[in-house]
């Protein structure tokens, strides 16, 4: 594979370095190799192919691109920390080396790597900008529609309990009321019955996901979760946080229901955490590529006991896209 470009000094260094970026910088760079590693100076020589920035002087220069390297790396750290089996690569003792080490990627390692390829696409990141294998357009609709699954698979685990993938298009090519009624088939809380000033043609109404820890007795009051999937640059305007228990549940149904649903947004970006309080205060509970291969593992227990996750059987081709991707 072709090598990746420059890496924009003014975006990784200063007083809000974006750490996030650096560090995906040496995962993508070792991953696309030849040799699955990639070294952590590798950070200066691609910001020295960037010709308009410059510093105040040269002392300066090299001070900050070794805090940089110093930063990014422990970035790197926390990210093997936080997701330890389930983080596809790895750093050395020394903080030098980072390889790849996932040859046969698990599903978990399949998240990160998807959620890694759209939270670095055109549209979002430098990065893949002068990447010769860049994801074609119709690679781009799969990997999202990957992402689907992904997320879906992942709200399961976090919950413990059943999915359903409602976003537009369904897996199961059903209609906005049809799959709707499906849903609240087994959650015996509202009448769907859609109210005269109700979208014509709905597609999801912005509901992504919809996950249950299914209630056994009928009773409402359960824990319900309605998710937004979000991938490209406006996510965070893509809040559901009032809409699901309002506007909704107006639309929708006859009689309302009383469960409260919970929201989140399922994103593939790995955020600062300095920045992830106002996230969550904007959005509601947020999964992000440093939650989402964990409770992607968590799904997979649930799976075996014959909890019910749509679109869960999509993984293994999502797998496979991967590995041919990235020559595995």
């Amino acid at each position: 594979m072709s090598d990746l470009g420059y890496l924009p000094p003014e975006e990784v260094s200063g007083l809000q370095p974006n750490l996030d970026l650096a560090a995906d910088y040496l995962e993508l760079k070792a991953v696309l190799s030849k040799n699955k590693f990639s070294l952590s100076h590798d950070i200066v020589a691609a910001m020295e192919m960037s010709y308009d920035y410059e510093f105040e002087n040269v002392a300066v220069e090299m001070k900050e691109r070794e805090r940089v390297v110093t930063d990014t790396i422990g970035r790197i750290q926390s990210r093997k920390e936080i997701l330890q089996t389930t983080y596809p690569f790895d750093l050395d003792e020394r903080g030098e080396t980072i390889s790849f080490t996932s040859e046969q990627p698990n599903f978990a390692h399949t998240a990160y790597l998807i959620s890694l390829l759209l939270s670095n696409l055109r549209a979002v990141s430098p990065l893949l900008d002068d990447f010769e294998e860049y994801p074609s357009d119709s690679d781009v609709r799969i990997l999202r529609q990957y992402f689907q699954y992904i997320a879906t698979t992942a709200i399961a685990g976090e919950i413990g309990g059943r999915a359903w993938s409602f976003g537009f298009p369904r897996p199961d090519h059903s209609g906005f009321l049809d799959k709707l009624t499906e849903i609240w088939g087994v959650l015996k809380d509202g009448n769907v019955e859609p109210d005269i000033s109700a979208p014509s043609l709905p597609k999801d109404d912005g509901v992504d996901v919809f996950a249950c820890k299914e209630p056994k007795d009928g009773l409402p009051g359960f824990l319900l979760v309605a998710a937004q999937v979000a991938t490209g640059n406006n996510w965070k305007a893509k809040t559901i946080l009032s809409h699901i228990n309002n506007g909704f549940k107006d639309r929708w149904f006859g009689r309302n229901p009383v469960t409260k649903m919970i929201a989140y947004h399922v994103i593939p970006f790995a955020r600062p955490d300095e920045i992830f309080r106002d996230d969550v205060s904007v959005l509601g509970n947020v999964l992000h590529r440093t939650r989402i291969p964990s409770r992607v593992i968590d799904a997979e227990k649930l799976v075996e006991e014959n909890v019910e996750i749509e679109g869960f059987n999509k993984l293994e081709e999502a797998s496979d896209w991967v590995k041919n991707y990235f020559n595995l």
